[in-house]
């Protein structure tokens, strides 16, 4: 079965039954369907073939979701980007893709990209089959080729752009069997229903906001989908309780915006199920936050990354025991714990690379042989394909997993390694902060000392020598911060994590612009 027929099934058992809610402005499934139906319509018409990648550059929204829809109806691959690209990203990722046609509802930037790429033809979102191209190339660009460049099981059906830890933007190749394996797990362990109310801020841009709106309507269930999420946490959960939101899919940066009321045990959210967190791992302080807040709401730590939908979950009925795992390996996903030289890491609580296989995995990285390789390793510890998933893990006796870090952000100050993530921790045991991250900033003696950017809680207090003295006394000095900044809230990357990278940048420029005018 391909992903999107679980939603026509729904469209044709219950059409009048709402599907989704954008920024208050509903829809229901049949009218989605047939949404989608226009836009399968307009892509055959004009030439596409199955397997030709389609990118969709809009704005979240009914028919950017249709747009989704109609172009794996076509039987097409949907090339996701977020609508904050500029020029340069959206052209490198059409480039990349090889994409056939784009759909948009940007006019301001598709003149620019139609003329640099190898598009056939620009269509606007919401444009049915009697609708004419924003741009058509004549005659078509020379003939593509359907060559993904990596061995492939099964019918692609998205690629999922991530820049991970490189700078280089590599699209990820997911097959209608990853994303039904992914579904069927995710849905079973969450005990969705059509019952369900979904809330999302996560754009379809990245792989965790196109499943979280596109699940929802393959179980039948209604989304709630905003395009920003509301400033004050306390609209937040007046958005919740206004359309009786059964459950939360948002990164850790969202559920810390609630986490920061001082108040947060006052409100009362009868509709809420449950709260189900990936992407990062969701700190401890602000689960027992939320539990304390809201006993009864159930709390779905994960684990997952893009080139694996969802490797690890942690059933709620352990949380309050085990708060700082991921949980074990879903059915059908085997995890191995490996050691730089690739042996298994079999000693409880030994650290060593997370590896993982079985049906979530990607089929591989789009016309990236040699990096796919790099991550794929083919016939080793019993597995015909383990991906190496770049990320540091412990494994308890119980078999319980527990993210450590992300290779690439472990660093080194003098000779001694910093775990961000650690001191973090630390950091967030303050009643007075609400959120932090640490990064490494230069330094000409040490090569890279930790900086703690702050977030203090609403109406709390909380200062530079408070968080020193604190992280000095339960922490070795190298894992010190050297300094604290404080911040109204972090900076988010495009699909909702923490930027890392831009608090980085911010504290290096601070730096460069404190040294030209001669401040230490």
């Amino acid at each position: 079965m391909k992903f999107h027929e679980y939603f026509e099934s729904n469209a044709d058992a219950f059409p009048e039954r709402t599907a989704a809610t954008f920024d208050g402005k509903s829809v229901v499934y049949g009218e989605l369907d047939a949404l989608a139906e226009r836009h399968r319509a307009a892509l055959v018409g004009h030439g596409a073939r199955p397997g030709d990648r389609v990118v969709l550059y809009a704005e979240l929204s009914a028919e950017a979701v249709a747009a989704v829809i109609g172009i794996l109806k076509a039987g097409c691959v949907v090339v996701t980007t977020h609508p904050s690209f500029d020029r340069r990203k959206l052209v490198h990722q059409a480039r990349e893709a090889d994409a056939a046609f784009l759909v948009t509802d940007r006019p301001d930037v598709f003149e620019g990209v139609f003329d640099e790429t190898p598009l056939d033809a620009v269509l606007p979102l919401g444009g049915g089959p009697e609708a004419e191209p924003l741009l058509r190339r004549r005659p078509p660009a020379v003939p593509r080729s359907d060559d993904a460049g990596i061995p492939l099981e099964g019918e692609l059906a998205a690629l999922f752009y991530t820049s991970g830890s490189s700078s280089a933007p590599k699209g990820v190749a997911v097959s209608h069997g990853n994303m039904v394996a992914a579904f069927e797990a995710v849905t079973s362990y969450q005990a969705n229903t059509a019952d369900d109310v979904v809330l999302t801020f996560t754009p379809i841009g990245s792989d965790f906001g196109f499943h979280n709106v596109m699940m929802p309507l393959a179980f039948g269930g209604r989304v709630v989908a905003c395009r920003a999420l509301p400033e004050d946490p306390r609209a937040l959960i007046d958005l919740v309780d206004r359309e009786r939101v059964t459950g939360i899919h948002a990164f850790p940066p969202v559920l810390a915006r609630l986490c920061g009321l001082d108040d947060l045990h006052r409100y009362e959210v009868p509709s809420l199920r449950y709260v189900s967190s990936s992407g990062q791992r969701l700190p401890v302080e602000h689960i027992r936050r939320l539990r304390d807040a809201f006993p009864r709401v159930l709390i779905h730590s994960m684990y997952g990354l893009t080139e694996c939908k969802r490797v690890a979950y942690l059933p709620p009925d352990e949380i309050d025991r085990h708060p700082d795992s991921v949980g074990r390996p879903l059915p059908g996903v085997r995890a191995h714990i490996v050691g730089d030289d690739g042996r298994p890491v079999t000693e409880p609580g030994a650290v060593g690379e997370l590896a993982v296989a079985g049906d979530l995995v990607m089929q591989g990285y789009w016309r990236r042989p040699e990096l796919t390789r790099r991550v794929i390793r083919r016939d080793v510890l019993g597995e015909s394909r383990l991906l190496l998933t770049g990320d540091l893990f412990r494994r308890d006796r119980d078999g319980l997993l527990y993210w450590v870090a992300r290779r690439d952000e472990v660093f080194a100050r003098s000779v001694f390694k910093v775990d961000p993530h650690e001191v973090e921790a630390r950091i967030r045991e303050l009643p007075g902060v609400a959120d932090c991250a640490v990064v490494p900033v230069a330094d000409d003696s040490a090569g890279s000392v930790p900086v703690a950017c702050v977030v203090p809680r609403d109406r709390a207090g909380v200062g530079e020598r408070e968080v020193i003295d604190h992280c000095a006394e339960r922490l070795d000095w190298h894992m010190v911060p050297a300094r604290v900044v404080f911040h109204r809230r972090l900076p988010l990357t495009a699909s909702g994590k923490t930027d890392r990278r831009a608090l980085a940048r911010a504290l290096e420029e601070s730096g460069r612009d404190g040294a030209k005018g001669g401040a230490r």
